[in-house]
């Protein structure tokens, strides 16, 4: 199988306004329990939150419910009524959008200053909100953007995506070897080769089970960058959806991609995304 993706993706450093509003989010998603290492939620970087709203709705069915006002405003993305990521309008040097994971850690400060020590670049003050809990943002040493995060009463049910909702994320590294010790050392990884993927391709594990991965990426003049999944039904119907509402298909589904499962795309914003036919 010959390497999945291929683009010329972002190269922005990320700047915020932080929100006045405090939308219901972790009150709605809390289990009262941790499960560290877990990506547990997703932001999306936008400049054009419309574009973005429209296109997301269009292509998932996701409805967006802003908080707050102006400069201010924030929208919460909800699937079936449920809370699933957060939209804030932010200014990056070449004027593009990003999806940005969040990694559930027991110790927010801890975790960012330990990027810090590592070569990351704190890209936001850690910050707390009531309606979430702590979470900070660094752009790693090879320029990947993440976020980690402490919610305040505990992370959301660690289950299998539904459809039309996030299934996993993958970090293209320039360097996955020294990206794997980079994780490894802030959040406390485990590490499992996967066999059969036609790549190098590696897990980022906790108590024996999968959090992230990592693989080689085939961008090789962009930077570091972190790519979700969202789970889809009918790959060939998300694909039309994505080119009606205006995203640009980077890589389409094809036989020797994941057996024809997966494909890659940007959104009108030029923020990249996955989507997979996933049936365990």
């Amino acid at each position: 199988m010959r390497r999945i993706f291929i683009a010329a993706l972002l190269g922005a450093t990320i700047f915020a306004c932080s929100p006045s509003a405090a939308p219901p989010i972790e009150s709605e998603i809390s289990t009262s329990t941790y499960t560290h290492g877990r990506v547990v939620w997703h932001d999306l970087a936008s400049p054009d939150p419309e574009a973005s709203k429209s296109f997301y709705e269009s292509v998932f069915g996701w409805k967006a419910e802003p908080y707050g006002d102006g400069n201010r405003q924030i929208w919460v993305f909800q699937k079936d009524g449920e809370p699933i990521a957060l939209m804030a309008k932010y200014q990056t040097k070449d004027g593009t959008g990003e999806w940005i994971g969040a990694i559930s850690v027991p110790d927010v400060d801890a975790a960012v200053e330990k990027a810090r020590s590592l070569g990351a670049v704190v890209l936001e003050d850690t910050r707390d909100s009531e309606s979430i809990g702590t979470v900070g943002f660094v752009q790693d040493d090879q320029g990947a953007n993440i976020s980690f995060i402490k919610f305040t009463n505990g992370d959301p049910e660690p289950e299998l995506g539904g459809i039309d909702e996030f299934l996993g994320l993958e970090l293209w590294s320039k360097n996955p070897e020294s990206s794997i010790k980079f994780y490894s050392d802030i959040v406390g990884y485990k590490t499992a080769k996967m066999d059969g993927m036609g790549i190098d391709y590696t897990m980022l594990q906790m108590d024996g089970k999968n959090c992230a991965s990592v693989m080689q990426s085939p961008a090789e003049a962009t930077r570091a960058h972190w790519v979700p999944y969202v789970r889809v039904s009918d790959i060939d119907a998300t694909v039309a959806k994505i080119k009606a509402a205006g995203g640009q298909m980077l890589i389409e589904q094809a036989p020797e991609i994941r057996g024809g499962t997966a494909a890659l795309f940007i959104d009108p914003t030029g923020a990249p995304m996955a989507i997979q036919v996933y049936n365990p």
